[in-house]
C-alpha cells in the first residue's frame, strides 16, 4: 500500500488540467503557499533525527577534550558557568597539542555523514511535495530511499557549478584586492571589498538556485534520470522565469535565515546550567535545525510548484 501511495502521488499535480482545475499563475503568493505546505512535522522530525547523528560525531571529541581539561579542575563549578580567559587559553593549548587530530577527524567524518544524508533528506522532501496528502514516517523514509540515487547524482554534479561560482567569487575578491592596493583613499578600498562581496553573494545565489531548480525538476518529472540534464533544465527555467525562481529562493531563504538567527541569538542568551537550562539550550538548538530544514524543504516545494507551472498542460 505504501508503494502504491508513493506511485500515485507523483501524478496528482500534473493531472490538474485533466480534472479541469485551473491553476493560478505562479507568483509570490503561490510560492509562500508552497512553502507553508512544507511545514510537515514528520518531515521536519526526520531532519532533526538524521542530522543529530553528524552533530554527535562532531561533538564527541570536543566533549572528551573539555572533559579531560575541566572535569578535575579546582574551579570546575565556576568554569561550568563561565570560562575565563586563562581556561580558554589552556583549552586552546590542549587542542593544539593533543586533540587537534581527534577534533579535525570528528569534523571531517561529521561533514561526510551530513553530505551522505543530504540526498536522503532531499528525496524525502520531494516525495512529500509530490504527495496529495501528508505521508507517514515510514512512507517518507521509503520514498527518500527511492529518490536517493537521483539526489546523490545531483549533489555530486553540484560540485561543478558551485566550484565555478567559487572561482568567480575568488576572481572578484582578487580584483578588489588589486583595487585596494592601488587605491588612494581607504573608502575606495572598502567600496571595492563590498562590491566583491555582493558579486560573490549574487553568483552563489544564482548558481545554487539553479541547482535547487534541477532538484525540483527531477522531483516533478519522475522520468528524468540525468542530474546534468536536470541542472541545465534548471538553468533554462531561470532564464524563462528569473523573477519567480530567484524571488522564491531569496524570500524563503531570507525568512529561514532570519528566524534561525533569532533562535541562535536566544540560544546564546540561555546558559546550559541545571536541568531547565540544559533542556532549553537543546530545544533551541533543535529548533534551529527545524527552521533550516524547513527552509531547504520550502525552497524545493516552491520550485517544484514553479516547475509544474511551466510544464506543458
Amino acid at each position: 500500500m505504501m508503494n502504491s501511495q508513493l506511485e500515485s502521488a507523483s501524478l496528482a499535480p500534473e493531472n490538474d488540467a485533466l480534472r479541469g482545475v485551473r491553476r493560478p499563475p505562479f507568483g509570490l503568493r503561490r510560492a509562500l503557499r508552497a512553502a507553508g505546505a512544507a511545514l510537515q512535522w514528520r518531515l521536519l522530525l526526520w531532519w532533526v533525527l538524521l542530522l543529530v547523528l553528524p552533530a554527535i560525531v562532531a561533538a564527541l571529541p570536543v566533549w572528551r577534550m573539555l572533559s579531560a581539561n575541566l572535569d578535575y579542575a579546582v574551579h570546575a563549578p565556576q568554569l561550568a558557568a563561565r570560562l575565563d580567559m586563562l581556561a580558554i587559553a589552556d583549552i586552546g593549548a590542549s587542542l593544539q597539542e593533543r586533540w587537534s587530530a581527534a577534533v579535525g577527524t570528528g569534523a571531517m567524518v561529521a561533514l561526510a555523514l551530513t553530505l551522505l544524508l543530504s540526498p536522503l533528506l532531499s528525496g524525502m522532501t520531494i516525495v512529500a511535495a509530490r504527495a496529495p496528502g501528508r505521508l507517514g514516517m515510514g512512507a517518507l523514509l521509503s520514498g527518500g530511499a527511492q529518490e536517493y540515487p537521483r539526489m546523490l547524482r545531483t549533489l555530486i554534479w553540484a560540485v561543478i557549478p558551485l566550484g565555478i561560482a567559487g572561482l568567480l567569487a575568488g576572481a572578484a575578491f582578487r580584483a578588489a584586492g588589486n583595487t585596494a592596493t592601488s587605491a588612494l583613499l581607504e573608502s575606495d578600498a572598502a567600496h571595492a571589498s563590498r562590491v566583491a562581496t555582493l558579486v560573490a553573494l549574487l553568483v552563489f545565489v544564482i548558481v545554487h538556485a539553479t541547482v535547487d531548480a534541477g532538484r525540483a525538476l527531477l522531483g516533478s518529472e519522475r522520468q528524468r534520470k540525468s542530474a546534468v540534464a536536470a541542472w541545465f533544465g534548471g538553468v533554462r527555467l531561470l532564464l524563462r522565469r528569473p523573477l519567480a525562481l530567484l524571488g522564491s529562493y531569496v524570500v524563503i531563504t531570507a525568512i529561514g535565515l532570519t528566524v534561525a538567527a533569532l533562535l541562535a541569538l536566544a540560544r546564546v542568551q540561555v546558559p546550559a546550567l541545571g536541568g531547565g537550562g540544559t533542556v532549553g539550550a537543546i530545544l533551541l538548538a533543535q529548533l534551529i535545525v527545524v527552521v533550516l530544514g524547513w527552509m531547504r524543504s520550502a525552497r524545493l516545494f516552491a520550485l517544484m510548484a514553479l516547475a509544474r507551472d511551466q510544464a506543458p498542460r
